[in-house]
C-alpha cells in the first residue's frame, strides 16, 4: 500500500517504536502512538504546506546536518562528547540559526515546529528554540577550535622525527581554543624545546662524527629515530664508538651513551641508546603532554554538563533537520518525478478524503 501511494505521488511518513524493525532510515521515536494519531488531518495539512513552500524556494539549502537524539542525550548525559561531535552539534544547531535568519526558510522552519512536537513529544516555542540555539552555538563556539583555525601548531624540531610530535599531540591538541590552556600549551612547548636540546647536545656530536669518518665497508652506522613502540626518541647505532680514545669530538658524547630501556627497565636491543639528560626531556615533555590532555578533557566534560541543561532543544533541533530533510528529499524526488501534492477535503459525510494539486 506505502509502495502504490508513493508511486501515485503521495507522502507517506512512518513512525518507527522501540524495538520495532531495523530501520536504516531517518527515524523517529515516539513515546506515545496517541501523539501520532491525535489530530492527523491537521498535521498532514502542515507537512503538504511546508512541502509546497519547499518547492518553490530559491535560496541556497543547509546541509542538514542530522544527529541521532538518543546518541546526543547519551554523550552528553556520560560526558563523553567529544570535539567531532561538538562541531556536529554546533553545525545542527546553526543550521536553524540559518533558517531563521532567511525569510523563505524561516516560514519553513515555523511550520516544522508541530511535525517536530508530535515526533518528540517536546514543546517548545519558535522564539525560545532561536534563543537557545543561539546561545548553546555560542558556548560551543567560544571553547571548541572550528575548522580553519590553526593556533595550535604541532611541535617540532629539526633534530627529532615529526612523527614523533605528531603521535603525541594530534589527540588532543586544536580541540580547545587557544586560550583557554594557554599555561599547559606554554609548559609544552618548553618541554618540547628541552628535548629538542638534549638531543642536539647528546646525539648530533655522534652523527657528525659518523659522517665524517669515512669507511667503504663495515664502518660506523648511527642515527636520531622514533621508538613508536615506546613513545620515545633515542640513538640507534653500531660500531661508532671508537677503537682508541684520542679526545677527538664525539667521544664525550659517546661515554654518555646507556642502553635504551622500556617502561619495565628491560633493555630494548644491542643498537639502541640514550643518555640521562634525553630521558629526563622525554619524561618532562611527557608529563607536560598528559597535563594538557588531562586538561582538554576536563573542558570537553564541562562544556557537555553546560549542554545537559539544554538537551529538550538539542533534541528538538536534531529531529527537526531530519523531518526537514526528509521532506526537501521528497520534494526534490517529487520535481523528478513530477509527483503532484495531495491536499485534504472534508467529504459530505465529514469523512477524510484525499485530492491532488500540481507541485507547479
Amino acid at each position: 500500500t506505502a509502495t502504490r501511494l508513493v508511486n501515485a505521488g503521495f507522502a507517506v511518513y512512518g513512525i518507527d517504536y522501540e524495538g520495532h524493525g531495523k530501520s536504516a532510515g531517518l527515524q523517529g521515536l515516539v513515546m506515545r502512538f496517541n501523539n501520532v494519531v491525535d489530530d492527523c488531518s491537521d498535521h498532514f495539512t502542515t507537512i503538504c504546506a511546508t512541502c509546497k513552500l519547499m518547492s518553490n524556494v530559491t535560496c541556497s539549502i543547509p546541509e542538514f546536518t542530522c544527529v541521532s537524539s538518543a546518541k546526543l542525550v547519551k554523550l552528553l548525559e556520560q560526558r563523553e562528547a567529544n570535539h567531532i561531535e561538538f562541531c556536529r552539534i554546533k553545525n545542527l544547531l546553526d543550521d536553524i540559526l540559518h533558517m531563521n535568519k532567511n525569510s523563505e526558510l524561516k516560514e519553513i522552519l515555523k511550520l516544522l515546529m508541530d511535525p517536530t512536537w508530535v515526533a518528540t513529544g517536546l514543546k517548545i516555542d519558535f522564539e525560545t528554540l532561536v534563543t537557545e540555539c543561539e546561545w548553546a552555538s555560542g558556548r560551543i563556539g567560544e571553547m571548541i577550535s572550528l575548522d580553519g583555525e590553526s593556533d595550535q601548531k604541532i611541535s617540532s624540531s629539526s633534530v627529532i622525527p615529526s612523527d614523533f610530535f605528531e603521535d603525541m599531540e594530534s589527540s588532543w591538541k586544536g580541540r580547545v581554543k587557544r586560550i583557554h590552556i594557554e599555561e599547559e600549551l606554554a609548559q609544552l612547548q618548553s618541554a618540547a624545546e628541552a628535548l629538542s636540546s638534549a638531543v642536539t647536545e647528546d646525539f648530533l656530536p655522534i652523527i657528525s662524527r659518523i659522517k665524517a669518518t669515512t669507511a667503504p665497508f663495515g664502518g660506523p652506522k648511527g642515527e636520531i629515530l622514533y621508538a613508536r613502540e615506546h613513545e620515545a626518541v633515542w640513538f640507534k647505532g653500531k660500531r661508532f664508538a671508537p677503537s682508541v680514545w684520542a679526545g677527538t669530538p664525539g667521544e664525550e658524547q659517546i661515554k654518555q651513551l646507556k642502553p635504551a630501556a622500556d617502561s619495565r627497565g628491560r633493555k630494548v636491543g644491542e643498537e639502541w641508546f640514550t643518555t640521562m639528560k634525553v630521558e629526563d626531556a622525554l619524561m618532562r615533555y611527557h608529563e607536560a603532554g598528559a597535563k594538557a590532555k588531562v586538561k582538554v578533557l576536563e573542558l570537553l566534560r564541562g562544556l557537555s554538563f553546560e549542554m545537559q541543561s539544554k538537551i529538550n532543544v538539542l533534541v528538538f533541533a536534531s529531529m527537526l533537520l531530519v523531518i526537514a530533510k526528509a521532506l526537501f528529499a521528497h520534494v526534490s524526488e517529487g520535481r523528478r518525478r513530477k509527483w503532484v501534492f495531495p491536499t485534504l477535503a472534508k467529504s459530505h459525510r465529514s469523512k477524510v478524503v484525499f485530492k491532488k494539486s500540481s507541485y507547479d
